[in-house]
């Protein structure tokens, strides 16, 4: 990653998280200290107001009458971006199409709310999982995240399963808050399943901090658990393989869907998207919304269970076909 795009990172870090260690926003960003140090400065210089606490517990954060908000454009704005990419194409000579690509995109998940009829692709049921959440509500969420993780207080979320297609409520006990590639993620420990996970903070519907009390396990590692994602041989990770019909190429590359997500074009325009879990229903899931538009290679588990739903489904269905023939 770039320089900037890491100062970038940094910057929305410490305007939304009230307190930063270097230690922490070394591990996120995958630096050393010394480098984050030099990040800093770098702020500073550009007269942006980050102060610092020394100590043993020392750290960053920004004065609280900074603040960069995000672009909010109008629906002609939007369109005229998309044509834009639409027209500035490899194919036509424009050598940075991909990144024009990928930065509409963030544009796009910050600047419009779900009523917007642009983006409203009722056929295809993954965009609707990415629209869970609304800007509207997000300063809000990090505010409580925020105050929850500095109090050690417990939070009761409402949160978008794409397993179950629909809101379930979850207890947490929350880590820490972090942006990465333009997306954020809460790392908490998950009352459900009684180990650390980590969610799409977009997908946060609503959020109430509870009276219970909380404390961070000392040996609690954000670097290590990091690395758990980065990681392609940790136990217990499932590599999954998918092929995307070249129809949809382009809304897939153009998501955020996994933070660990690896996808590549082929030759003959189709996407082939690469990812690890650490269970495969809720993929499954996600997968069978794409009907015949895509493709399981890997594993062979994920393929066969895809494999008896379809059958499952022929069933309630050929009764159909052969009374109509």
């Amino acid at each position: 990653m770039s320089k900037f795009s890491h100062l970038l990172e940094l910057l929305l870090m410490l305007q939304y998280k009230e307190f930063s260690t270097a230690a922490e926003l070394a591990d996120i960003l995958e630096v050393d200290k010394k480098t984050i140090y030099r990040y800093i400065e770098n702020l500073q210089l550009s007269n942006i107001p980050v102060e610092s606490k020394k100590g043993r517990y020392g750290g960053f954060y920004i004065n609280k009458d900074f603040y960069i908000k995000y672009p909010k454009l109008e629906m002609e704005e939007m369109q005229a971006l998309l044509l834009a990419s639409k027209i500035l194409s490899k194919e036509n000579g424009f050598f940075y199409s991909d990144e024009l690509k990928k930065a509409i995109v963030k544009i796009k998940g910050c600047s419009l709310n779900e009523d917007d009829s642009l983006f409203d692709f009722k056929e295809n049921v993954a965009f609707e999982m990415r629209k869970a959440g609304n800007l509207e509500n997000f300063n809000d969420i990090i505010s409580k995240i925020n105050y929850s993780m500095s109090r050690g207080k417990v939070i009761s979320i409402k949160y978008f399963s794409m397993n179950r297609n629909s809101e379930v409520e979850i207890k947490l006990n929350p880590y820490t808050i972090f942006c990465k590639n333009g997306i954020w993620y809460l790392i908490a420990y998950c009352h459900s399943t009684n180990r650390e996970r980590i969610f799409d903070v977009c997908r946060i519907k609503q959020l109430k901090i509870t009276n219970d009390i909380f404390i961070k396990p000392r040996n609690f590692s954000l670097k290590d658990y990091l690395k758990s994602f980065r990681n392609l041989h940790l136990e217990g990770k499932i590599r999954v393989k998918v092929k995307f019909n070249k129809a949809i190429t382009e809304f897939i590359e153009e998501g955020k869907w996994l933070m660990d997500q690896q996808i590549e074009k082929t030759s003959d325009g189709n996407t082939i998207f690469h990812t690890f879990v650490n269970e495969l229903g809720e993929i499954k899931s996600w997968l069978l919304g794409f009907g015949t538009k895509v493709e399981v290679l890997e594993p062979e588990e994920l393929r066969n269970d895809i494999h008896k739903e379809i059958a499952g489904m022929a069933k309630l269905y050929i009764k159909d076909f052969m009374i109509s023939e």
